[in-house]
């Protein structure tokens, strides 16, 4: 039905170039196809080659028209200078849109490293609390590795893939438990009282971001410990989303900001795009903060007090929401009370 339409489709290949013109905009794109081995590049396209010589030639001959010639010549060298010379498992092709979608596996040579090393592998790498594999000696952290199902019974819900958690955090800890595995001074003052079946606490908050058309920069930032009352059960959500919308689309300026709270007021998730570049790390700080922070944010907005929920975030009030020891700061209140 798109091919109807008029878009192209291309199946078994690979993108690897993306070519923009001088507005930073698409303009060819550059596929290898799977299925066929790398040869010798391919000559120049004869046609255009040909184009060139002729308008180099016409140049000598006319005089008169010099600046004429010189203008269609640098359109010309420009044209050979983007027609790059191809191997014969690649293609170019002419775009403005370009959607790419298509299988994520596991690289092969990193599977076969998996493999040949006896590592359990079910889809993904398999580690313990203590990010290590079947071999002790191997640690694994990542998109890559999941922990061991015997963990599913005391997780709560949360899931055992690490792709759903912060990447950064996965790193720290994984370097925390092999140093306190390997420092003989740290294993020797190890508390022994947590449950080898439990698994790990994350709180750092996952994002994801790119730049839309128009220059419009997007950040959606979640939580990765969502609130579960009851699990494998759903809950009716009690609390609406907080949306201001001040984009324009056409021109990219203005901003939109998105709020989700869970049923005891925390956030969830928050979704930004507009023209301005911000902080991410100002993003991030509010996930996980109860909307009460928010100097009545949700009251007043709906009351169409507050027009502009970005600017209301960027007053001298929000100061002490993004600093980087604020959630710290409420965590140990909170014990205090």
């Amino acid at each position: 039905m798109l091919e109807e339409k008029g878009i192209n489709i291309i199946r078994k290949v690979k993108l690897f170039e993306i070519i923009s013109d001088a507005d930073n905009k698409i303009e060819r794109v550059a596929f290898k196809k799977i299925d066929e081995l790398e040869e010798e590049e391919e000559d120049e396209d004869p046609e255009l080659e040909g184009r060139s010589q002729t308008d180099r030639g016409s140049e000598m001959n006319s005089r008169n028209g010099e600046s004429l010639e010189e203008e269609n010549k640098s359109q010309m060298e420009e044209q050979v200078e983007k027609k790059k010379k191809r191997k014969k498992n690649e293609m170019e092709l002419e775009c403005r849109v370009l959607v790419s979608a298509g299988h994520v596996d596991v690289d092969k040579d990193v599977f076969k490293s998996i493999h040949d090393n006896g590592l359990v592998y079910n889809g993904r790498l398999i580690v313990d609390r203590n990010f290590q594999t079947t071999d002790p000696s191997i640690f694994a952290a990542g998109s890559l590795c999941e922990f061991s199902g015997r963990y599913r019974a005391l997780s709560q819900g949360r899931p055992l893939r690490m792709d759903r958690y912060n990447g950064r955090e996965m790193g720290s800890r994984l370097a925390r438990s092999v140093f306190d595995i390997y420092d003989p001074q740290i294993s020797n003052s190890t508390d022994q009282s947590t449950s080898e079946e439990e698994l790990p606490m994350f709180f750092l908050p996952q994002g994801q971001g790119g730049v839309l058309p128009n220059n419009i920069i997007y950040y959606h930032i979640k939580t990765t410990n969502p609130l579960m009352m009851r699990p494998d059960s759903s809950e009716d959500k009690n609390r609406a989303d907080l949306t201001c919308d001040n984009l324009d689309a056409h021109t990219g300026k203005g901003h939109f900001i998105k709020f989700t709270f869970n049923n005891i007021g925390l956030i969830d998730s928050v979704t930004y795009m507009g023209s301005e570049e911000v902080i991410l790390q100002s993003l991030w700080s509010f996930v996980g903060l109860h909307e009460n922070y928010l100097n009545q944010l949700t009251s007043r907005f709906e009351n169409n007090i507050i027009p502009n929920v970005v600017e209301f975030l960027s007053e001298n009030w929000g100061i002490a929401l993004y600093h980087e020891w604020f959630g710290d700061f409420c965590l140990r209140m909170r014990q205090g009370i």
